[in-house]
């Protein structure tokens, strides 16, 4: 009887632990689970996906699974082992959670471990153009600013203007386009304060060269120079570095495009006379 009982047990416990190994094993065909970190990881400052973005995507303990994949012009990808999946518009953690639970509710893994990473940013981009050190297309991960754009930019030339231009779409305005302008410098206008404005993707920022007059004749630096709020002939002549000794105060004159033809006209002027942009100034020399 000892002996019978010893055998009967003995094989309920083998069958025990038949039934437990049974249900460590992976499914036949598929794929055994994976556990490091949890699935929403990835993803960094990106808001949302679009099409043409990259990701890279990763299933932690099976690198099999992992791949780099592009958002199409319809905003999906293709996962392995899930197929086609829509994404465009959605957060990376959520794209990651998503994939999660279709590997697990599929029943390819039982805990799957997800994370998405962005590689490259197509879908939300500002353009930048002008007189700023380093023009080009920039990613806009997250939230971006103007003056973080022009920063990465590698900030304002030296002749840049203190104020800049975003173009953004906008179907109701006139051409399909609207035009903002942001105070971005004060080099010319120390007084007024510096502006900021989020950009959207798709948004063109162009800032112009800095306004400028010309001065030449019996100056000390005759050349181009940059306009400043309030401006007058005085003052020009102060930036030039002065007269010289055989300028003559009562022949100095501007030229002047014509507002109507677009003409030049010249005309004698007087030290406290306004210049505006564009004047060409001419100190002549005096009658010995």
């Amino acid at each position: 009887m000892r002996k019978l009982w010893g055998l009967a047990c003995l094989c309920l416990l083998s069958g025990g632990m038949g039934v437990a190994m049974a249900a460590e094993l992976p499914h036949p065909g598929r794929l055994a689970p994976a556990s490091v970190i949890p699935s929403e990881v990835g993803g960094g400052a990106i808001a949302s996906v679009g099409p043409g973005d990259t990701l890279y995507l990763t299933v932690f303990g099976q690198q099999e699974l992992s791949a780099q994949v592009t958002l199409d012009s319809r905003g999906h990808i293709t996962v392995p082992f899930l197929g086609d999946m829509a994404v465009g518009g959605e957060a990376p953690s959520g794209i990651a959670k998503r994939i999660a639970d279709g590997l697990r509710e599929q029943g390819y893994l039982n805990n799957p471990q997800v994370a998405i990473e962005v590689v490259r940013v197509r879908s939300r981009i500002a353009s930048v153009l002008g007189s700023v050190a380093a023009p080009g297309r920039y990613p806009i991960e997250g939230t971006l600013t103007l003056l973080e754009l022009l920063s990465q930019a590698g900030g304002l030339k030296e002749n840049a203007d203190d104020v800049a231009v975003v173009l953004r779409k906008d179907d109701n305005a006139e051409g399909g386009q609207r035009r903002i302008e942001v105070f971005v410098g004060n080099k010319r206008l120390p007084d007024r304060t510096i502006q900021d404005v989020a950009l959207q993707a798709g948004d063109v920022i162009y800032v112009p060269q800095a306004r400028q007059f010309y001065i030449y004749g019996e100056v000390t630096r005759a050349g181009a120079y940059p306009m400043e709020s309030g401006l007058n002939v005085m003052r020009a002549l102060a930036l030039a570095g002065g007269l010289t000794q055989r300028a003559s105060e009562r022949r100095i004159s501007i030229s002047r495009p014509d507002p109507d033809t677009g003409e030049q006209r010249k005309q004698r002027v007087k030290l406290d006379d306004p210049v505006a942009p564009g004047d060409v100034i001419y100190v002549d020399e005096r009658f010995f």
